[in-house]
């Protein structure tokens, strides 16, 4: 290919494809530095992404925090105690001195305490069985009525017709289980000569769920179907610390509000004991701070400049990166005085700062506030308090605000910068287009123009060929 301004001769013409095809390379690169340019904007709007997707991932870790297991809502809540109740400060472990005999489970915001609990009686799920028979598909019953109430209430008897299309243990089974009526029955094998029997048996245990069936089926030729029981529904009794209780259920839930103690032995004794979850709240605030500083380490690789190497970070110099990085620190490092606790500060909870803005845990200094100060601890990550210049704020409640305003995918900072960018690139490829669509037929042009300009050329190449030849033949007589 030759540069532009030379003209290459190709046997005695121009070399139409070279000339044209240098023409249209200079052409190109305004189009090529608008590539360019959109390659740039793509790569901003992938910078933005992972800083959201980074602020999303804390913003998780704090709502985890905030709200343990349950949905953030809309709004935060606007006084300490609902915010508390809500939050990791607010978990309990039940721990057994006997597992075999009963486990626990406690609500948030339970009081902590021990819980003396002796039982002397499980709950059991009412159950009938029928004879055995040869066969559960083939050898058929009776037919009839099958009438099955669950618990006291005449009103909820459930009436299971029996006809020659499901007069087997099978077909009864099926007819029975389409009522869904809280009890259910299925075909067992207990390896006799005779093996298979119908078992009917209640969903729920306790005497308040035991079963009532009215048998009628007496009609026909086949095998006669007897039901009988064959455990007896009961509830579960114990004592807690000395007090009688009775539940149909073995997991225990009206004994002590916020508690449940899952029964497991016929009979026995244990101790349960209820105390804050500190591993769990160490656990919560071990995730924030490693979130917090992938975040932080995201916005300083995106935003330095290196001056050895001459070269910037994507989002070097943008407002929306710098914002985001002032918001968020802000929010972590600021002084918070909250009436009712002696903290102010996440330092004072073993949360400190180092110089490149990432957070370090000392885990002994906060499980030692957690111990002794659990009440200021508490507050000082969820409770309104006053900032150094006496305005109303908090640490985590007005972090959480702030992060999801940050993402909020419709009108959020993130969502503006790519939106703006976006909108760039659609113009910058419609620009494209059009000037790609120009080059194209002034390509055509150089085409036609050069191609009969290699013409001409070489047809004055053959004039003065044949003037030559002319001029030596005259020379020569």
């Amino acid at each position: 290919m030759t540069s532009i301004g030379t003209i290459n001769l190709v046997n005695g013409g121009l070399d139409v494809t070279s000339i044209v095809d240098n023409l249209v390379t200079a052409a190109q690169t305004p189009i090529t530095n608008l590539q360019t340019q959109t390659t740039s904007y793509q790569n901003k709007i992938s910078a933005y992404q992972t800083l959201n997707s980074n602020m999303l991932a804390l913003q998780t870790s704090v709502e985890s925090l905030l709200f343990n297991g349950e949905t953030a809502p809309l709004s935060m809540p606007s006084d300490f105690s609902s915010r508390f109740n809500t939050s990791i400060f607010a978990l309990r472990t039940a721990t057994s001195s006997n597992q075999s005999v009963v486990t626990a489970t406690a609500d948030k915001g339970m009081a902590t305490g021990n819980y003396s609990i002796s039982i002397s009686q499980l709950a059991k799920f009412d159950s009938y069985a029928s004879n055995n028979f040869s066969s559960d598909t083939g050898q058929t019953t009776q037919t009839g009525e099958l009438v099955i109430q669950k618990g006291s209430d005449a009103g909820n008897a459930v009436h299971v017709t029996i006809d020659s299309t499901n007069n087997t243990l099978e077909g009864i089974k099926d007819a029975i289980n389409e009522k869904n009526a809280g009890f259910t029955a299925s075909v067992v094998n207990d390896g006799s000569s005779s093996p298979y029997r119908l078992v009917i048996t209640s969903d729920d245990s306790g005497l308040a769920n035991a079963l009532k069936i009215t048998n009628n089926l007496t009609v026909g030729t086949g095998s006669s179907l007897s039901l009988s029981v064959a455990t007896a529904a009961q509830d579960a009794k114990l004592t807690v610390n000395n007090i009688d209780i009775t539940s149909s259920s073995n997991a225990v839930t009206n004994a002590v509000e916020g508690m449940t103690f899952n029964l497991n032995a016929e009979s026995g004794d244990a101790v349960v004991t209820v105390n804050r979850d500190v591993d769990s709240i160490v656990a919560g605030v071990k995730d924030f701070i490693s979130k917090y500083n992938d975040f932080t380490s995201y916005v300083t690789s995106q935003s330095a400049y290196d001056s050895t190497t001459k070269s910037a970070g994507l989002l070097s110099g943008d407002p929306t990166i710098r914002d985001a990085q002032n918001q968020v620190a802000t929010a972590v490092t600021q002084n918070v005085t909250s009436n009712g606790s002696a903290f102010s500060t996440l330092s004072q909870a073993g949360i400190s700062m180092a110089n490149d803005g990432t957070l370090s845990l000392d885990e002994t200094k906060l499980r030692n506030a957690l111990s002794t100060n659990f009440s200021d601890t508490a507050r000082l990550f969820l409770a309104d308090g006053t900032d150094d210049d006496g305005n109303t704020t908090s640490l985590l409640p007005a972090l959480e605000t702030r992060l999801k305003n940050f993402t909020d995918s419709l009108d959020g900072p993130i969502t503006n910068a790519t939106g703006a960018l976006q909108t760039d690139i659609t113009s910058i490829n419609n620009e494209i287009k059009q000037m790609q669509a120009r080059l194209d037929i002034q390509q055509q042009l150089w085409i036609a123009e050069y191609t009969q300009a290699n013409q001409a050329l070489q047809q004055l190449t053959v004039m003065q060929a044949s003037i030559t030849s002319q001029l030596s033949s005259l020379s020569s007589s």
